[in-house]
């Protein structure tokens, strides 16, 4: 074949690559309605379908309702690029640059996606050569404060990781206050969880045509999108759209950080500074996106957002649905990294006026008395914010489902790049996720170990969205985490069953407590 393309004319060369087997007709999918043609890998092993729209708009008068059904009209569906993120600030982008910067790299190498209300797309990826049988799904819920984040971040892109015969989806969901904002006229507060179960339901109905099984999905979140995704666990509108969960960095997702009544004094406040009165909504929804996000952020600054009970997507907290059981029986995996917090402290925090701001008096100095054990002050105040709003929460959720008669295991997340950049933030908050999808950015330092743990989790990851048991062949065995057996795999250069290095603080600290917030 090069002996004949050296005499070939360019244009017939050119013409001959098109054709290829590959290239001739991207991958398709037949939905009702439409076909939707995406894109091959490189080599050709997985296909790809990217910006799928799977609910209409909701711009307008759409602005704060539930989403719609999206109808397909055309015969062909162009899939072949991610669609816009949903409308949001500079949160994220910073805190990449921030990230990159911290590793000596290129900040200007991560640039802002572009954003719009119109925004509910999902893609997805899935293995060339798949056979007949339905593929597990496992379906990512991007994190990021719910005020900022997209579904194609470079962690997330999700070729790699459909590579081990799992059909792979990332979702996006309405932000801020365009997902979550509350009013008297309004009977909803969750825009952003409806959007996830509109998603999921799309999925049952078409994910089948792609290959994949509606029976089989799993639903993984990291930090916000982990914390969407427990409050999906209780929704009474999300149940039977899944049946496992790889719930990552969120333990602080149990707790009540604001209430539906906090937020509509808030949603009036909104309303009265961008149209001068507290009347009907009609006019909020015709302010411009970019105005609206300006004043929701000046209106919304020092809160977060998060579901609240609504009493239509929420009838009760996280907290007291776990406590009273009312949620079906799943599997979980759950875990946090070793460091969460570091890199938000700043040189001078003090964990003496942090311990006593945040913790019930009786607890103060046996807590303190516990943390001092660390040699660094600075690293104290990490393992205990860490403990306290992270692992313990988390920790608690994997017994309760165990108890209500699901399976549950559990994760500590050690590894810390080399060198001494990497040694300053530690395993940070976010610090997994190249290791899932096997992403790892340019600027990362990424050693054979790290490769190999790539291979690892991948594995686990891809086994419990199998049948909902990580462990299989080749792999440290990973115990099942229950109140009477609570360990948990860490997952580091040697990965190995432990008793969690701060069980012992989990012991002292009330459950759930605290607060958090970063690139949640």
């Amino acid at each position: 074949m090069p002996e004949m393309l050296s005499w070939m004319p360019l244009w017939l060369v050119l013409l001959l690559a098109v054709c290829s087997p590959v290239n001739a007709a991207g991958p398709s999918i037949q939905l009702q309605g439409t076909r939707l043609e995406g894109l091959y890998s490189a080599d050709g092993a997985v296909e790809s379908f990217l910006g799928v729209k799977f609910a209409a708009a909701p711009v307008a008068d759409l602005r704060w309702r539930a989403p719609q059904a999206v109808r397909y009209s055309a015969p062909v569906t162009e899939a072949r690029e991610f669609g816009p993120a949903c409308y949001q600030g500079d949160h994220i982008t910073r805190w990449y640059r921030d990230l990159i910067e911290s590793f000596g790299g290129d900040p200007a190498s991560i640039s802002p996606p572009p954003v719009s209300e119109d925004c509910l797309y999902l893609n997805i990826w899935r293995p060339q050569e798949r056979g007949t049988a339905p593929l597990p799904v496992i379906v990512y819920v991007h994190g990021g404060s719910n005020r900022g984040g997209w579904s194609y971040e470079p962690n997330y892109i999700g070729e790699n990781l459909a590579r081990q015969n799992v059909l792979v989806v990332t979702v996006a969901y309405r932000l801020g206050v365009f997902g979550f904002f509350s009013h008297p006229d309004l009977a909803e507060s969750n825009f952003a969880l409806l959007d996830l179960i509109a998603a999921l339901e799309w999925l049952q109905q078409h994910i089948g045509a792609a290959g994949g099984d509606p029976g089989n999905i799993t639903l993984v979140g990291e930090s916000a999108g982990a914390s969407n995704v427990s409050h999906l666990m209780v929704s009474p509108q999300a149940k039977g759209l899944f049946q496992r969960v790889i719930h990552q960095s969120a333990g602080w997702a149990i707790s009540d950080r604001v209430s539906r009544k906090q937020q509509l004094a808030r949603g009036l406040a909104l309303q009265r500074e961008l149209t001068g009165s507290a009347g009907s909504l009609d006019g909020l929804r015709n302010v411009p996106a970019g105005p609206l996000l300006a004043a929701a952020d000046r209106v919304f600054e020092d809160t977060f957002f998060d579901p609240v009970v609504d009493g239509v997507t929420l009838t009760e907290p996280v907290a007291a649905s776990l406590a009273l059981g009312n949620f079906p029986p799943l599997d979980l995996l759950i875990g946090t990294n070793a460091d969460e917090w570091l890199m938000y402290l700043e040189e001078d925090a003090n964990l003496e006026a942090w311990t006593r701001e945040n913790l019930p008096g009786r607890l103060v100095e046996p807590v303190l008395s516990y943390a001092r054990q660390e040699p660094d002050s600075l690293r104290a105040l990490d393992r205990l914010i860490t403990a306290d709003r992270f692992v313990c929460p988390s920790l608690h959720f994997a017994e309760v489902v165990a108890a209500a008669g699901g399976r549950s295991w559990g994760y500590y997340f050690s590894r810390q790049r080399e060198g001494d950049k990497a040694a300053s933030i530690g395993a940070y908050h976010g610090a997994e996720l190249p290791y899932v999808f096997a992403t790892h950015d340019d600027w990362l330092p990424n050693s054979a170990d790290d490769e190999a743990l790539t291979r690892s989790m991948m594995t686990y990851w891809v086994n419990f969205a199998r049948d909902g048991n990580p462990n299989g062949a080749g792999l440290p065995p990973w115990p099942a985490y229950t109140a009477k057996n609570s360990r948990v795999i860490r997952l580091d250069r040697e990965i190995t069953a432990i008793d969690h290095p701060s069980r012992e603080l989990c012991d002292l600290l009330p459950v759930p407590s605290g607060a958090a917030h970063g690139h949640e």
